[in-house]
Parts: structure tokens; C-alpha cells; sequence
């Protein structure tokens, strides 16, 4: 049994990883026909190998709906934007806002 194509309008941003031991919180966007939306996800490593679970939130929901995606089409494109981030076809651009500005950032230890 073959995969299906991934779609090639569908471009994945991961921008943030938080790892915790064996799971590892994402998130980042996407941008699916020229719109951009925000996606979460967990990548856990188990018995069975890595696995990735993608949430989005209701906006983003909404925002697919109105682009006249049904249910089925929205959990294709789940799916799709998981198996991008598991076959090592998301672009990675980690955002660390927190310390982008910090001038000590680059400091060693305080003495």
C-alpha cells in the first residue's frame, strides 16, 4: 500500500520546540493556499517509533471552513501537515522571543 501525495500547496513552519523528556511540545504555522494558520503539536517517541499529533484551534478551523474545506478535507490536511513534520519536510525556524533581544545572551557565567 502507498502513501498519497502530499499536497504541494501546503508549506510547514515549526517555530518553537519544547522537549520534555520523550515528548516534545511544537508549534509553528502553516500556509495552505496562500492563507496562513497556527498549529500545535505533540511528537512523542514511543515502542512503535515517533509519532506526532497536530492540534489547531477553532479560528483555524473556522478560517479552513470558510475556504470550503469539510470536515474530511480538514483531517487530510492534518494529516498531511503531521506526516511533513515527520518525513523532514517542515521548515524549521525557531522563534525565541523571550531571548532575541537580550544582550547577555552571549555572556558566559557571572564571576
Amino acid at each position: 500500500m502507498s502513501r498519497p501525495e502530499l499536497p504541494e500547496d501546503l508549506e510547514v513552519y515549526i517555530e518553537s520546540l519544547d522537549e520534555q523528556g520523550r515528548v516534545t511540545y511544537i508549534s509553528g504555522h502553516f500556509e495552505f493556499k496562500k492563507a496562513r494558520f497556527k498549529f500545535n503539536a505533540i511528537g512523542m517517541e514511543g515502542y512503535g517509533g515517533p509519532n506526532i499529533g497536530a492540534t489547531l484551534s477553532d479560528e483555524t478551523l473556522s478560517g479552513l471552513g470558510q475556504m470550503g474545506l469539510d470536515h474530511a478535507a480538514i483531517d487530510e490536511l492534518v494529516t498531511a501537515l503531521q506526516r511533513k513534520i515527520m518525513e523532514g519536510e517542515a521548515h524549521i525556524t525557531l522563534l525565541d522571543e523571550q531571548h532575541a533581544n537580550d544582550p547577555r545572551k552571549n555572556e558566559g557565567p557571572a564571576t
